[in-house]
């Protein structure tokens, strides 16, 4: 995922890292939760692709059946724009997005954190 600035689109997890994003934790655990809950979803999607799609289709002991299942089967879960591929590259940009959000949310606690402990060290001052 990236965020889009006025110059260049730069990746999420660089902005988080660095600290420049931070998440409120009520607001990013309800986002945390929603990404996750897609997630098994697509692993849901897969499971079920990977039993059923991909499973070779019973056309025959023939050339002619066993080319039309290995085209089957390979469209199913070989190309690039196969539905296990593309659910498998989704579920990795879910998951990375989800780990930014936990990400935000600790850069969020932390800096919290250390603005009580300076308002306190100042309070005892």
């Amino acid at each position: 995922m990236y965020i889009v600035g006025d110059k260049d689109a730069v990746p999420l997890r660089d902005t988080v890292s660095s600290g420049q994003v931070q998440l409120d934790p009520t607001a990013g655990e309800e986002l945390r939760k929603h990404l996750q809950a897609q997630i098994d979803q697509v692993d849901s999607w897969l499971e079920r692709a990977n039993a059923s799609i991909a499973r070779p289709a019973p056309l025959g002991a023939n050339p002619i059946g066993d080319a039309m299942r290995e085209k089957f089967t390979h469209r199913a879960e070989g190309e690039q724009y196969s539905f296990v591929s593309v659910m498998t590259a989704y579920r990795t940009v879910l998951e990375q997005t989800k780990n930014s959000i936990v990400a935000a949310i600790d850069n969020f606690t932390r800096l919290d954190e250390e603005h009580q402990a300076e308002l306190k060290k100042l309070m005892n001052s």
